[in-house]
């Protein structure tokens, strides 16, 4: 699990991906890695869900995916 600090997502993803990473951020930045891997599952299938509403380009899929490690 990590976060890649060099990668920046855009400012104006959906204000609910936004919360997500904000929280996948807190844990990760006081090493709660068991709260980290529970909400990160959660956030992948979201981020997938909206690239395949059209919420999100495929662009921001592929960084997100990248700053996340998310294969």
């Amino acid at each position: 699990m990590y976060v890649d600090e060099k990668i920046f997502l855009r400012g104006n993803l959906p204000e609910g991906l936004q919360h997500d990473f904000d929280e996948l951020q807190e844990y990760y930045d006081v090493g709660d890695w068991f709260m980290f891997d529970t909400v990160f599952e959660a956030v992948e299938a979201s981020v997938k869900a909206y690239y395949l509403a059209g919420k999100i380009s495929k662009e921001d899929l592929n960084c997100i995916f990248n700053k996340y490690g998310i294969a």
